[in-house]
């Protein structure tokens, strides 16, 4: 098998877990559903340039340790990328979860105010 066909073959297959990985932890809810959008046009993307010869006709012009060295490399950055969008998911969940706490933190606060100028009107007029 030559090179541009692993390297082809290897697009591919990072393209389906890309796609695989970004659906299952939008079904966990550990990403956001923008970025998990994202990530399956980033596997989509891969998995037709690597599938379409016309598109991937460049890797026929790379030696087997180049294209190894640029695979790899890919794939590091893509697992680096893959793992900031969970963190800013996991953040963008934090603070909407932090936004509601404090929705109802505030809401108590005015119930809590008006009970006690109802308590102060009350003492006022018993005086």
């Amino acid at each position: 098998m030559a090179t541009a066909d692993i390297i082809r073959y290897g697009m591919i297959a990072v393209g389906a877990v890309i796609m695989l990985l970004s659906f299952w932890f939008h079904a966990v809810q550990k990403m956001t559903a923008d970025l998990a959008v994202v990530w399956e046009f980033l596997g989509l993307i891969l998995i037709v340039i690597g599938a379409v010869p016309a598109l991937s006709a460049w890797t026929v012009r790379i030696s087997a340790g180049t294209g190894l060295a640029l695979f790899c490399l890919g794939v590091v950055c893509a697992m680096g990328a893959f793992h900031f969008s969970l963190m800013v998911s996991r953040m963008q969940m934090k603070n909407q979860e932090l936004a509601m706490q404090i929705s109802l933190l505030m809401e108590e606060n005015e119930r809590m105010r008006g009970q006690l100028a109802q308590s102060a009107a009350l003492s006022a007029s018993g005086r």
